[in-house]
């Protein structure tokens, strides 16, 4: 599995939208009278075609300098067997599973994947997906993107190359996607822990004002809140980058309020691992001092101190599904988007417990230990 080469960040959304304003795949069916299916499978797969549709489409394409540029000499050759895989981020485990499932279920179906890493950063996804676009590639996947770059996807979509989106639900778009309910996910978790008499529960989430998905979950945190009558307090919501690091410190803060939550919620398994190295090096113990539940069930979430409490997604399932799902539009053997929503489940392990009032005074008397154990 390949990765792209870093490119240059400068490249702004109009830059990479005028790039592909010559002409659509949408006119060059318009032109020709063929469907958008056969335009997309003539430049993409052309042995699947009769020549004459093939001249049709390359005289039109090559008249009205269509972005590809493609020539006859284009044609002659086979399809490209290449997938590009977009995803935010190589570090730590959380996408591990579903990109191995792709590459995997790619290898199966006869495709290579090239596959770029965005550090969650908007014009990284721009420089990549241009990238991806100027290699010609047989189709895309993406691990979800960045708010407000639904405009970028739309347009390789009707370029006719094949996309499919995972890790997120987009209901109500012409996109494809593999996909899981993260509002319902942090909703139903976020009711477990209410469940057990928690009623200050704290929240560690990634980088919501840019990610979709983080989004999502803090509105059915806010809406499990709700529903119980619970106030919002931003005071105990930490937005984070889902690393360790992050992890650590947004729980150090939240242990060291004045009125510190009794349960926290980490919207990610690194950020969960994070918190319980804050919550061990302040003494105190979880579950029987603070509850700690996850989101992702990464392959060492089973086997942490205590085993952490987590909501599985379908990371695996995502995977092979999207790449079953490219493959047929490659194929032209579907033109609808493929539109699929998977299930979570929460698993329960060792690390959040019924909150009693005595915890919190157990709680309040470890922390001023550890105060004047620092001060001396």
């Amino acid at each position: 599995m390949a990765c792209a080469p870093e490119c240059g960040r400068e490249l702004s959304q109009g830059a990479f939208l005028s790039l592909m304003a010559r002409i659509t795949m949408q006119q060059i069916a318009a032109m020709t009278g063929l469907s958008l299916a056969t335009v997309s499978r003539t430049i993409h797969s052309p042995h699947l075609v009769k020549p004459g549709t093939l001249e049709k489409v390359r005289r039109v394409m090559e008249e009205e300098r269509y972005v590809y540029n493609v020539t006859a000499s284009d044609f002659s050759r086979k399809r490209s067997t290449v997938i590009g895989v977009m995803i935010p981020t190589t570090r730590g485990s959380i996408f591990a599973n579903s990109t191995q499932a792709i590459q995997e279920k790619a290898q199966e179906r006869g495709f290579s994947l090239i596959m770029g890493s965005t550090g969650y950063d908007s014009d990284a996804e721009i420089a990549l997906l241009r990238s991806f676009q100027e290699r010609r590639l047989a189709g895309v996947i993406l691990t979800g993107f960045n708010i407000g770059q639904e405009r970028i996807i739309r347009e390789l979509v009707r370029e006719g190359v094949p996309c499919v989106v995972v890790w997120e639900l987009l209901r109500e778009s012409e996109f494809s996607f593999v996909g899981f309910d993260n509002f319902q996910a942090a909703f139903s978790m976020t009711n477990y822990l209410i469940g057990l008499k928690h009623r200050r529960i704290g929240l560690i989430l990634g980088p919501y004002t840019k990610i979709g998905r983080a989004r999502k979950r803090l509105e059915g945190y806010r809406a499990a809140l709700k529903q119980n009558r619970m106030p919002y307090d931003p005071e105990i919501v930490q937005e984070k980058m889902p690393t360790l690091k992050d992890g650590k410190e947004a729980m150090a803060r939240l242990l060291s309020l004045p009125e510190p939550p009794s349960a926290v919620f980490a919207a990610s398994d690194m950020l969960a691992l994070g918190a319980m190295a804050a919550a061990s090096e302040m003494g105190l113990r979880i579950p029987e001092d603070v509850s700690l539940a996850g989101f992702d069930d990464i392959e060492y979430a089973a086997y942490s101190r205590p085993p952490l409490t987590t909501v599985r997604v379908p990371a695996r399932e995502m995977g092979e599904m999207a790449v079953s799902a490219l493959v047929e539009m490659i194929e032209g053997k579907i033109e609808k988007p493929r539109q699929v929503e998977l299930p979570t489940e929460i698993v329960i392990r060792e690390s959040c417990r019924e909150w009693k009032e005595r915890s919190r005074r157990k709680m309040q008397s470890k922390r001023q230990g550890t105060r004047k154990a620092e001060k001396a």
